[in-house]
């Protein structure tokens, strides 16, 4: 399968510089903050600011909806994958106003980790922080796991009515709370003709038939739940509605979408689909919805939800009331989305106060001092710190084997992400002085949590920052701190991503090999890691056998059988080399 050619300098820089590039379009409404984030220039004192944001590759969201009554400001991630906590922080510090900051963004594992610890950061700084997770996507999950469900197409009706929201929004709940109610009125549906590609790799996010379509895609490029026979336009058109529809039905959080309801309605190209395509499908979407006496409210169509080459088309439906046709009617303008005053005119929005139920995120009270043995026997600082480098080469190099494994089973980012990360781990422990154990992780740490990006980033960033809480005062590396390490580093992924074993996630090899360490602590090192490697490897092994139930890969259900999770390949590379080192 052929794919264009991307005009692009280093691919690996694509991200940094179209967010550069669309600083330059904004023509001086917007700026870049930090690392990789865009902020609106007027932004008034004692606004709720609304911050949204997520991985780049899907032009023009997220990172194109901050402008007037839309967002305040986005923190943008590398392609297809989460922004680091510490862009999350940034773009939060410069559009707090006082009154607190609402986080709007997709439902992925990757996005929910690091903004959880971007929010936790803000708190600790006294920025009060809530979040509401978009979760539209109806073939990822039914209607009483709909928190389980990917946030798609539906974001971009959802960040139109909360931009305008954070206008009048009293308070950080109102907000909240308007958000919700705005994010629950939302189903969104894809289907996919032809896979796009990373930029990085050039190779397709997952394979489809000739003739094929992948019905329920995702849009980092995760192939759909099911493939069908290409259909005609309107066959197509009409099983996708029908879906949705049906989805209303089945929810019993929501009533039926019946004969008088109002709704927006989105076709969104995802890249390669012309408007010719969108256009015919629209024709025949307005002849289904009277059909039903459905009346659309508004309509949006166009390429807002990209994901660079694909073809393919998305449908939402968001049902709105007065409250919400006040809001959307707004005008509002970004590089994403603008539009005029309408189709309600000269109505003044106002907002029902209701209680919110999203997630508030507490100033996090100072960690108590780990307890924890120490072993007199071991690695040095400097033994430590070259087993950590030869670390960073193994994984740099198995580059290629960790993107297609992650292609197998999600987008195919992990080993980019990865590679970019200990490669960052390599220039800081190089370049910079660590005076001890726990100055050697807690820097390696940060350095992965900074520059990876995506679910990796805050998983394997807390693989090693787990040391920075262990190791005070360790003099070696030992049986000990290889313990400590694992036991909590597991305690910390576990929380912050809500896996467990046989989730078919890292934790099917981390998991194992912390029993291992646990143990094996009073044995001498060289022998005790050997012991945690198999471990590793027998974990990863026999997560094969598992069902994907966490992260993009649980969509693809059985078919993710027989294929290891690509972060369980990750922790077996890095317990096998240090294995290697110690037992060299």
């Amino acid at each position: 399968m052929s794919f264009t050619p991307k005009l692009l300098n280093d691919p690996l820089s694509a991200a940094d510089e179209l967010l550069e590039g669309l600083v330059e379009a904004y023509n001086g409404q917007c700026y870049k903050v930090g690392a990789r984030s865009i902020v609106k220039n007027d932004i008034p004192d004692g606004k709720v600011s609304l911050l949204v944001g997520g991985g780049a590759g899907h032009e023009p969201i997220y990172h194109a909806m901050v402008g007037t009554n839309m967002a305040d400001g986005a923190a943008c991630g590398d392609i297809f994958a989460a922004p680091a906590p510490n862009i999350v922080q940034e773009a939060t510090t410069a559009i707090d106003r006082g009154n607190g900051v609402l986080y709007l963004y997709g439902n992925y594992a990757g996005d929910v980790m690091n903004f959880d610890v971007g929010a936790e950061m803000s708190a600790a700084a006294d920025v009060d922080v809530q979040t509401v997770l978009i979760a539209d996507d109806v073939a990822s999950a039914p209607p009483e796991r709909k928190k389980d469900r990917r946030g798609v197409a539906g974001l971009v009706p959802i960040v139109k009515i909360a931009g305008a929201a954070s206008q009048i929004a009293e308070t950080l709940e109102d907000l909240a709370a308007v958000t919700e109610k705005a994010s629950l009125q939302t189903r969104s549906i894809g289907a996919a003709m032809a896979p796009g590609s990373i930029p990085a790799t050039g190779k397709p996010t997952f394979e489809l038939e000739p003739g094929m379509v992948g019905l329920g895609m995702g849009i980092h490029g995760e192939a759909g739940v099911g493939e069908i026979p290409l259909p005609s336009a309107d066959e197509l058109t009409v099983k996708m509605l029908d879906l949705l529809i049906a989805d209303y039905e089945k929810d019993a959080d929501v009533a039926a979408l019946k004969s008088g309801d109002e709704i927006v309605f989105l076709i969104n190209s995802l890249g390669a689909t012309t408007m010719m395509e969108c256009l015919v499908c629209m024709r025949k979407a307005a002849e289904y919805f009277e059909e039903r006496g459905i009346e659309i409210f508004d309509v949006l169509i166009g390429p807002y939800v990209t994901c660079q080459e694909m073809a393919g088309i998305s449908f939402s439906i968001t049902r709105v009331d007065e409250e919400l046709k006040q809001l959307w009617s707004m005008p509002c303008q970004s590089f994403c989305y603008s539009k005029m005053e309408g189709p309600i005119k000269g109505g003044t929005a106002t907002l029902t106060k209701t209680a919110s139920s999203s997630k508030t995120v507490a100033k996090k009270a100072a960690e108590k001092k780990q307890d924890n043995s120490k072993s007199t026997v071991g690695l040095s600082l400097e033994q430590t710190k070259q087993m950590s480098l030869l670390v960073a080469e193994k994984i740099i190099a198995a580059e290629p084997l960790l993107s297609q494994a992650d292609r197998d089973l999600g987008d195919g980012d992990h080993g980019l992400g990865m590679a970019r990360g200990f490669t960052a781990l390599t220039k800081e422990l190089t370049e910079n002085p660590h005076d001890n154990l726990r100055d050697l992780y807690q820097a390696a740490g940060n350095a992965l949590l900074t520059t990876m990006g995506g679910a990796s980033g805050v998983v394997f960033g807390s693989l090693f920052l787990a040391g920075g809480k262990t190791m005070h005062g360790a003099e070696f590396f030992g049986s000990h701190e290889l313990s400590h390490l694992l036991s909590q580093s597991l305690k910390d992924v576990m929380s912050r991503g809500g896996a467990k074993p046989g989730d078919k996630t890292m934790i099917d090899a981390l998991h194992p090999a912390a029993e291992a360490a646990k143990a094996n602590i009073d044995k001498p090192l060289a022998e005790s890691i050997k012991a945690v490697a198999a471990a590793a490897e027998d974990g990863k092994e026999a997560s094969k056998a598992m069902i994907a139930t966490m992260g993009r890969a649980k969509t693809l259900g059985e078919k993710t059988i027989g294929l290891p999770d690509a972060g369980a390949i990750s922790v077996t590379i890095i317990l096998s080399t240090m294995a290697d080192f110690i037992n060299a």
